[in-house]
């Protein structure tokens, strides 16, 4: 399966579910830079991680979330596309 963002049957929920952040503190590494923590959550309001990631984390989570959908569209929008368009291979 194509990847969220290049699947065409996705182009209408890709403009809803955006990923949100917001800034909920920061951490220090071992060296001493600081990095900013984050909450997440999906503009359609379908998921949320509270958890304190930094950015990278939660885009790890709603590349999942994506992922979920796109699969349950495929299953409701694109039936035949499962069985390549073969009608007998769909019972």
């Amino acid at each position: 399966m194509q990847h969220y963002t290049e699947d065409p049957l996705m182009d209408g929920p890709r403009r809803e579910h955006r990923l949100l952040l917001e800034p909920v503190g920061t951490t220090r590494s071992l060296f001493g830079a600081e990095a900013a923590l984050f909450a997440a959550a999906c503009s359609a309001g379908d998921w949320m991680d509270p958890s304190r990631y930094d950015r990278d984390g939660h885009f790890e989570g709603f590349d999942l979330h994506m992922q979920a959908l796109q699969q349950q569209l495929r299953e409701t929008e694109a039936p035949g596309e499962a069985h390549h368009d073969r009608p007998d291979l769909e019972a």
